[in-house]
């Protein structure tokens, strides 16, 4: 279970996973970041192509979230972590110099390249062992047993019209990811179970 930063080292190893993989591809000047709405319009007028990963939701895994208390050997109780599912709206940014049908095909060409490698890399890396998830050697976030899973999830369509306009930009075509167990350790050691019957021993 990682500790208080498992959201971002999440976020960075999607990134790190897709700029790898979009490398060995070949693809050129090709940027990969963690970004939110208020950067769409920027991207819409890149200089160069762009694959953006916006977290739009934290929800709790309902399979994992009422799981019992462990006991530790000490005779303590230990909360279960905390299982989250990070959901991630992926859009993939070409080049528009112009605002014209040209400059527009060429750009949509590359978009759609862009979106076919974003899921070929989530499809091979839909199970993310401990050795690929980003971490700063200086700041451990991972515990030795740690891993992530990636599934393609649809967001209706509504929800991405929603994402568009409080953006104020048009539709654009993109790619949903759910990122899941991700374990919150707790901070707190909740006390052990209160003493019922005590024996005292005599040599």
């Amino acid at each position: 279970m990682a500790n208080w930063r498992v959201v971002e080292n999440t976020g960075r190893t999607l990134v790190e996973l897709l700029d790898r993989h979009i490398g060995l591809l070949g693809i050129p000047n090709v940027t990969v970041g963690l970004v939110t709405p208020a950067a769409f319009g920027t991207l819409a007028g890149t200089a160069d192509p762009f694959v953006s990963l916006f977290l739009y939701q934290i929800s709790d895994n309902p399979e994992l979230r009422n799981s019992p208390q462990q006991m530790l050997p000490d005779g303590t109780f230990q909360r279960q972590p905390l299982p989250l599912e990070l959901s991630y709206l992926v859009t993939a940014w070409g080049v528009r110099a112009q605002a014209d049908v040209a400059s527009d095909l060429l750009a949509t060409r590359d978009e759609a390249r862009l979106l076919g490698a974003v899921m070929q890399a989530f499809y091979e890396a839909a199970e993310i062992d401990r050795g690929s998830l980003f971490e700063d050697p200086a700041v451990p976030v991972w515990a030795p047993h740690d891993g992530l899973q990636l599934m393609m999830e649809t967001l209706p369509l509504e929800g991405h019209y929603r994402i568009w306009d409080a953006a104020e930009l048009g539709y654009r075509l993109s790619l949903v990811y759910r990122a899941r167990v991700a374990a919150l350790e707790p901070l707190v050691t909740p006390p052990g179970p209160p003493i019922t019957d005590a024996a005292l021993e005599t040599a």
